[in-house]
């Protein structure tokens, strides 16, 4: 099942080495603990997120154990105590056989699960477009989907909500993947809730250069200068990009390494009418339009394409031979409607 046109396969492109150890690393304060809170209204579907469509995402693996039936029976025990009326779906990498194999004998016995092989291209685990190949139905991008009757997790979730509503333990920790161009290494470590960049950071990013940290990636994520930020369930993967003061063209068909962009030279950069911002638009728009509309100073008019449509996934800006920061021209057409 595909699920969408356009999107970018990085898993294939940026294939991410990580170092075998996994470090833990605990807070200098008292750690925060996991909280969930079952949701009021009454949920019908709850999607489990096995597709990572992003190379610095946690892999499955590290949740798994290669025991995907094992993580299975205790989604089965949270069941009747969280969702009980609940239809669950399990998104799954088609590339991952084992996994999807195993998932789906466990399917078969089952009448309240059903598996979505799924092709891992970014950004495909996104909530709209998840609902859309999972469900059939039409969300935006901000939507709460709760008020739809939809929980989407991912595995890291489940276990937490397995380990603290069904063991009664605390949970005070989770799994965060660091990577990228300006760390020595790419590696997975086990962060207490509450713990500072600067504390996770040290020592682990190269002697004498400059970077860029971005929490949660630098698509989808925001940067950040401030690393007294502290870790919560909201942070999945820290991205640390070495500055690069170069134009680089085409940085989507570099394999060896990640590059961003992150120094326009002094010059003036204009859109070359190329067509790759919709070609690789996963929701079918057309970023182009809306760099046009702002530059003639009509935000507003660059509203009327669709845009409440956009995910953010930031696919146009990424693919972008002249790096126009599209994504950020359609965050601030969007902010229009705040203002009022």
């Amino acid at each position: 099942m595909i699920g969408f046109k356009g999107g970018f396969n990085l898993m294939e492109t940026y294939p991410l080495k990580f170092c075998n150890i996994i470090e833990d690393i605990s807070s200098d304060d008292a750690p925060e603990t996991f909280q969930f809170q079952v949701p009021g209204q009454k949920v019908e579907h709850v999607i489990v997120n096995l597709c990572p469509t992003e190379p610095w995402a946690l892999p499955n693996w590290v949740i798994l154990k290669h025991k995907t039936i094992e993580f299975l029976n205790m989604l089965k025990e949270i069941k009747p105590s969280c969702f009980p009326d609940a239809k669950y779906y399990i998104a799954i990498n088609n590339k991952e056989y084992r996994v999807v194999e195993d998932a789906k004998g466990f399917a078969c016995r089952e009448d309240w699960i059903s598996v979505f092989p799924l092709y891992a291209k970014y950004p495909q685990d996104d909530s709209v477009l998840l609902t859309k190949t999972i469900l059939g139905m039409d969300s935006n991008f901000g939507q709460d989907m709760k008020l739809n009757g939809v929980l989407i997790f991912d595995a890291q979730t489940v276990l937490a909500m397995y380990e603290s509503c069904i063991l009664k333990k605390n949970v005070n920790s989770r799994f965060i993947v660091l990577s990228g161009t300006g760390l020595k290494e790419n590696e997975i470590v086990n962060v207490q809730l509450g713990t500072s960049l600067e504390k996770i950071l040290k020592d682990k990013v190269k002697e004498g250069v400059a970077y860029r940290a971005f929490v949660n990636g630098p698509l989808r994520g925001k940067e950040t200068s401030d690393l007294s930020q502290k870790i919560d369930w909201s942070v999945n993967h820290v991205v640390v990009l070495e500055e690069k003061n170069r134009k680089v063209m085409f940085p989507m068909v570099r394999s060896d390494e990640l590059i961003f962009t992150t120094n326009v030279l002094g010059e003036l950069r204009r859109c070359i009418y190329c067509n790759y911002c919709d070609d690789i638009c996963p929701v079918d728009l057309e970023p182009a339009l809306y760099y046009h509309s702002y530059i003639r100073g009509e935000k507003h008019k660059a509203r009327l394409y669709n845009m409440e449509k956009c995910i953010e996934c930031g696919l146009c800006s990424f693919i972008c031979p002249s790096k126009l920061e599209l994504l950020h021209i359609i965050k601030e057409c969007k902010a229009l409607d705040e203002q009022k």
